[in-house]
């Protein structure tokens, strides 16, 4: 019973709001029909015993006068005589069953109808209290006058409220019936289709192979509606597929040709940047020569030249390989690893050192030594020489004399921060938000290409997973990139 009861419940508590709604009404529908058949039935029946009850008595008051007569003047008639008598009156009144019993109880004559049934619960019984016909003084209880009238109406109509209610009963419980199997019938493949689809991922196949699906029926138009949206699934997932492989394209395309783009600058500052150290060896050469030639060299200052000439070659060659690993994508995607903030910000200068010499214009620095990262450090250098050649225009445009730039780094909430400041005069804020789409520029197209702070925000935030915000003021142009400090776990992993 208990497990009928949880299967009823369980089934009922997948029913939708509209049919619990239905099923309500019908049920309270039925309570009221039923509570109202009773009443009446009640009333009625009330009703009708008060009436026959009346009308009973009113026959045994006319009756028992004859009757008192008759055994008066015969009471030493034979018995066939009495129930003659009585079966008369029988007749005459329209009763069931009329018996006269002596004072002491004993039946003396009775007579019934063939229908009369003894204890039915339809029968209204009677009895009244026979006297002898003389004076009121000389009154004499003869016996008792029992008379049995049975409501036939009442009982018809009780029949008939019987059958509607068990017609009633029985509808209801059909319709109950046929709802739970209605509701079976649906919510068992309801629940294999759950089943099927419980471990769906974009690109598995539904098949549904447990359904004998019929065109008409709801559960065919559901499997069919599930079919069609793996498809659509599938569909949109190729073509947003399609479409992260074209924009990898072309973000590849847009970073290949920015580093094209830096590797002009950066061939420009190479040049500059050996024009010390090769006058410096041409020096040494020079004056290694001429001591020799006149026999004035020693060991000593040979030692000392050519270690110049030696630490002169070395800052070429570091130069050359900073340059290489910048251009390089092969160092990008192999050399993932954590870097220090301050090496990626020290080696960004580096190459552009020559630079900052022509245009006279300082750095300051202020940086964390704690502050590491996790990635590729020639992506991070390309974003920071972005922002410095932009802060250089900046500067050279607006013919400041004493042109700075201001480099920051510190750790902030689990973040790398790095602020560059350059007091170039800033840019007008109604392009803050447009200054970082791609061939978006303010130069002349002679001068950029609208590629740069595009490349620099990719970087950021494809590559680290941070942000970029650009700032104007007065006096420049403020850039701010937050990258995420390099964990533990990605610490273990190299270490490994």
């Amino acid at each position: 019973m208990t497990i009928l009861r949880k299967k009823f419940i369980k089934s009922l508590g997948a029913v939708s709001l509209q049919r619990k709604l239905f099923m309500f009404i019908v049920l309270a529908l039925s309570l009221i029909i039923v509570a109202g058949g009773t009443f009446i039935y009640k009333l009625v029946n009330d009703t009708f015993m008060q009436s026959e009850n009346t009308h009973i008595e009113i026959i045994a008051e006319s009756l028992t006068p004859r009757v008192s007569v008759w055994y008066f003047i015969n009471n030493q008639a034979d018995s066939s005589e009495m129930d003659e008598f009585l079966k008369n009156m029988l007749i005459a009144y329209k009763l069931e069953y009329i018996a006269f019993k002596d004072k002491n109880g004993l039946l003396v004559s009775e007579s019934k109808t063939p229908e009369y049934i003894a204890g039915d619960s339809y029968n209204i019984e009677y009895k009244k209290d026979v006297y002898s016909p003389e004076n009121d003084l000389s009154k004499n209880n003869m016996g008792t006058l029992e008379i049995v009238n049975s409501n036939y109406m009442l009982k018809e109509l009780s029949a008939k409220y019987t059958t509607a209610g068990v017609l009633f009963a029985i509808i209801l419980t059909l319709y109950f019936y046929l709802e739970m199997r209605l509701l079976k019938g649906l919510l068992m493949p309801l629940s294999r289709i759950a089943t099927e689809i419980k471990g769906y991922m974009p690109g598995d196949k539904l098949v549904f192979k447990s359904f004998t699906l019929n065109k008409d029926d709801v559960i065919f138009e559901i499997v069919n509606g599930f079919k069609q949206m793996q498809q659509n699934i599938d569909d949109a997932m190729r073509e947003k597929a399609i479409e992260e492989e074209n924009n990898k394209a072309k973000d590849a395309f847009l970073l290949k040709q920015s580093r094209f783009i830096e590797m002009g600058t950066m061939i420009s500052n190479i040049s500059h940047q050996w024009k010390q150290p090769l006058n410096v060896v041409e020096l040494c050469m020079t004056d290694l020569t001429i001591k020799n030639m006149m026999g004035e060299i020693d060991s000593k200052y040979q030692e000392k030249l050519f270690k110049e000439i030696h630490n002169q070659v070395v800052f070429m060659s570091k130069t050359i390989d900073v340059f290489k690993n910048f251009l390089s994508e092969d160092h990008n995607e192999k050399n993932i690893e954590i870097f220090s903030i301050e090496r990626a910000i020290t080696e960004s200068l580096q190459l552009l050192d020559s630079m900052f010499d022509n245009k006279k214009i300082s750095i300051v620095m202020n940086l964390d030594k704690s502050s590491v990262a996790y990635g590729s450090i020639s992506e991070i250098e390309q974003a920071i020489l972005i922002i410095l050649h932009n802060a250089v225009d900046a500067i050279t445009n607006s013919n400041k004399e004493n042109g700075r730039i201001t480099i920051e780094c510190m750790v902030e909430n689990e973040n790398n921060i790095i602020k560059i400041h350059d007091n170039g005069g800033g840019f007008d804020s109604n392009i803050v938000d447009k200054i970082f789409d791609a061939y978006f520029t303010t130069k002349h197209p002679s001068q950029g290409t609208g590629l740069g702070l595009f490349i620099t925000k990719t970087i950021v935030e494809i590559k680290f997973n941070g942000t970029i915000e650009a700032s104007s003021s007065k006096e420049g142009a403020l850039f701010v990139i937050r990258i995420p400090l390099a964990k533990k776990e990605e610490k273990k992993y190299l270490a490994s």
